[in-house]
């Protein structure tokens, strides 16, 4: 699966606008979620921000995805990849 999932990597255009998500969960059932984005042109955007405690470590997932489209909708660009490291 490693594997696959750097020749997809390695594979996008350089052209292209790559957005990246993490979203996490401590112990104490606190949750985040971060984007970064990188686009050909050096246009470089960073974001983190809170979620609402004790939910599962997949809403704040689906939240930096949700923020990486609304990015990617007014960077308006026609190659878009969203990489995740969520196995759900």
């Amino acid at each position: 699966m490693r594997q696959l999932s750097l020749e997809v990597i390695i594979n996008i255009l350089s052209q292209a606008l790559v957005l990246y998500t993490d979203g996490s969960k401590s112990d104490s059932g606190r949750t985040g979620s971060g984007v970064y984005a990188k686009a050909e042109d050096g246009l470089v955007f960073r974001w983190r921000f809170r979620n609402p405690d004790n939910c599962s470590v997949f809403v704040p997932e689906l939240l930096a995805i949700r923020e990486d489209l609304d990015f990617a909708f007014r960077f308006e660009t026609s190659d878009t990849h969203i990489l995740t490291d969520n196995k759900n």
